[in-house]
């Protein structure tokens, strides 16, 4: 598993650096692809040296894995403060996961790509877990049954991402998903 980040930043000063070489890296990849994201052009972007950055991150790979964390870790305690406001936790972790990897999608393909490239199953395994558990319905009956909800809402997302699919953006995507975990958590005959 590689290690995300080397140095995490507490103070002020080091977040903003932090978020500076998150803007820089989404910067880029939106206006010019992948192939131009470099350590150096992140650097020169975000206005740190290559050796602050290299403080923080041991290479662009472990730059998009951390941002990909840092975005799931939003979208929790999104998902979590509209299903206080009434909003089913389903919906809200569904809209949630649809609109973040719907914006800066050049962004979001290569973080998603790296997290896929970089972490380990048990990782991978947890951060889906953290993010599955919104969306299971208390009536779901067994582990085998949340796995499979969780995973195919998921692997939805995570395909539309990945082809860049136009269902992305379509409002239907979301009642869909919801559908889907409706049904499959109603009871069977």
């Amino acid at each position: 598993m590689s290690k995300p980040q080397r140095r995490q930043p507490k103070q002020a000063r080091a977040l903003a650096t932090r978020a500076a070489i998150f803007e820089a890296t989404a910067r880029i990849l939106e206006s010019d692809g992948e192939a131009a994201l470099t350590t150096n052009a992140i650097a020169a972007r975000a206005g740190v040296s290559v050796g602050t950055l290299y403080e923080y991150f041991a290479d662009k790979q472990a730059i998009l894995v951390a941002m990909a964390y840092a975005e799931n870790e939003r979208v929790r305690a999104r998902i979590v403060a509209e299903a206080a406001e009434g909003l089913s936790a389903t919906r809200a972790a569904i809209r949630a996961q649809i609109e973040i990897l719907a914006d800066r999608p050049a962004t979001r393909r290569a973080a998603l790509k790296a997290i896929l490239d970089a972490e380990s199953v048990q990782s991978l395994r947890r951060e889906t877990a953290l993010t599955g558990h919104l969306i299971q319905r208390p009536e779901t009956p067994d582990a085998l049954d949340s796995f499979i909800m969780t995973r195919a809402v998921l692997g939805v997302i995570r395909a539309a991402v990945l082809e860049s699919s136009p269902h992305l953006r379509d409002p239907r995507l979301e009642d869909a998903l919801v559908r889907l975990v409706d049904r499959y958590a109603a009871p069977g005959p």
